[in-house]
């Protein structure tokens, strides 16, 4: 009977500790819980999240394309340089000026009694001459001349039939001597052919016509596309150029490209033209005429 009490009483005693053991461990529980700080004040209970957290990616950066409306053309002849905004058949109107002292002064000479509304193409097709393909009314295309320095300009249709150039109706269609092809994507401008080549812009890359295909040219953020002898001249953005760099891609080799020249201090993120001018590339960023010689 004596052993029976004891160990009754151990049993008892037993209980009473693992009471209050639990209710040690409950109390830090709820100390963890809810923490209190030094002065007794109750402090926001803490959160916890179990596994792989999600993370918020960051933006990457996007380049703004200029509007097509915005798109420039320049033309350097030996004698008279030509420049050009493409204006808009649905918006604003075209600017064409000429320049006789390189670009230090220019005048207006677009021939807005023709009713001209968007310009395509700018070429000068001798030192002192020049030509153009715009839309006109209706923006039907129209393939324009000077011999009068910008005073007059005439319609010549047998031009056109011969010209290359982004149809002012549908910018993704290129009309070639051949009959229209579509262009590499649906929104080309600013379109430079000569001799055998074909250069254009689309959707921030160049593109060169190889007689049967679009082929993409090596630069990325491309602005302008120029040609000069059987290459393409590409003013693009560089993170080795603080302002507008001019790179070099030989017909033969699309995937081939050198930055010849950086026109320091320009604005890559306004609309761009370049043209070679002799031994220099001149580029015409926002208000400036930078020559790059390579």
């Amino acid at each position: 009977m004596q052993r029976l009490g004891t160990a009754r009483w151990l049993a008892i005693a037993g209980t009473a500790v693992l009471v209050v053991a639990v209710a040690v461990l409950v109390g830090a529980a709820l100390q963890h819980g809810n923490p209190q700080a030094a002065d007794g004040e109750a402090q926001p209970v803490p959160t916890f999240t179990l596994g792989a957290q999600a993370q918020t990616p960051t933006p990457t950066p996007t380049e703004v394309d200029v509007a097509l409306e915005q798109t420039r053309f320049l033309a350097i002849g030996s004698e008279v340089w030509w420049r050009a905004t493409a204006g808009s058949c649905a918006g604003p109107a075209p600017l064409v000026e000429r320049s006789y002292d390189e670009g230090a002064t220019w005048t207006d000479v677009t021939p807005a009694y023709l009713g001209i509304a968007q310009v395509q193409t700018l070429e000068a097709f001798s030192g002192r001459d020049a030509e153009l393909v715009a839309g006109m009314a209706g923006c039907e295309p129209h393939a324009l001349r000077t011999y009068t320095r910008g005073e007059f300009w005439d319609s010549y249709p047998e031009v056109l039939a011969a010209s290359r150039y982004v149809d002012p109706r549908d910018p993704g269609s290129v009309h070639l001597p051949s009959g229209p092809v579509p262009a590499p994507c649906p929104a080309a401008h600013g379109l430079h052919a000569a001799g055998d080549m074909i250069a254009l812009v689309c959707a921030g890359r160049a593109w060169s016509w190889s007689g049967d295909e679009w082929l993409e040219l090596a630069p990325e953020g491309v602005l302008a596309v120029s040609i000069d002898d059987a290459d393409a001249l590409v003013a693009h953005r560089s993170a080795d150029c603080a302002g507008v760099a001019v790179s070099r891609v030989p017909a033969e080799s699309p995937d081939s490209a050198a930055i010849v020249g950086c026109a320091e201090g320009t604005d890559a993120a306004t609309a761009v033209a370049i043209d070679s001018a002799g031994d220099e590339i001149v580029v015409w960023a926002g208000d400036a005429l930078i020559s790059v010689a390579p």
